[in-house]
C-alpha cells in the first residue's frame, strides 16, 4: 500500500484508528485538532493515497531540554542553559499497518521537518518520550540517546547528527 503525509484537518477520519495503545488512539480523536487550533502542536497523519482514514501520525511541538538533563556524550561545549528542541509527543501506527514501515516514514518526516525548521531558527535537537519498551528500542536503533532524568523513556537525537547523516558526499552533483 502506498500513502501520503499531511497535516491533520477535519476532513481526516480519525474516529477507526487503533495502534493497541487507547493513550494515543484518544489523543489523535479527541485531542490532536484541539491542540492544532490552540498553537500546542501540530499533528502530521499518513492516509492511503485514495482515503482520508488515518493509518498513522505524529505530533510536533516546541519542547527544550534543561542542560542537566542533556547526555554527557552531547553536553560538552554546550551554554548551560535549557537546549531548544523539537518535540515529537506522539506517533503511532494502526495495528493493520504495523510492520510495515510506515512507523519509519513517520519518523524521517518528522526529522526532515525538524532539519526544515532549524535552518530558520535554533533546534538543538529532537526529543521523544517513548511510551514503552519497545517504543524506546524503535527510537535506539535511529541514535537517539537517554536524557540523564528519564534514561528509561526521554531520548534526544541532535539536530547535526541528522543533518550529517543527509549529506551528500563530497563531489557529488545531482545535475
Amino acid at each position: 500500500m502506498r500513502w501520503k503525509i499531511a497535516p491533520l484537518d477535519n476532513s481526516h477520519e480519525r474516529t477507526r484508528f487503533d495502534c493497541g495503545q487507547p493513550r494515543l488512539n484518544e489523543y489523535l480523536q479527541k485531542y490532536a485538532m484541539q491542540n492544532i487550533k490552540k498553537g500546542y502542536a501540530m499533528a502530521f497523519v499518513a492516509t492511503p493515497l485514495e482515503s482520508k482514514a488515518v493509518i498513522g501520525y505524529y505530533s510536533a511541538s516546541a519542547s527544550s531540554i534543561e542542560f542537566a538533563n542533556l547526555p554527557e556524550v552531547v553536553r560538552k561545549g554546550l551554554p548551560k542553559y535549557p537546549a531548544p528542541a523539537m518535540l515529537i509527543g506522539q506517533l503511532a501506527v494502526d495495528r493493520e499497518m504495523q510492520g510495515q514501515g510506515l512507523g519509519d516514514v513517520l519518523l524521517m518526516h518528522a526529522l526532515s521537518r525538524a532539519v526544515r525548521v532549524a535552518s530558520e531558527m535554533a533546534i538543538f535537537a529532537v526529543r521523544v518520550d517513548a511510551s514503552d519498551e519497545p517504543a524506546r528500542n524503535f527510537y535506539l536503533r535511529y541514535g537517539f540517546v537517554a536524557l540523564q532524568d528519564a534514561p528509561l523513556s526521554s531520548l534526544l537525537l541532535p539536530i547535526k547528527t541528522i543533518q550529517d547523516s543527509i549529506k551528500v558526499p563530497n563531489g557529488y552533483s545531482p545535475r
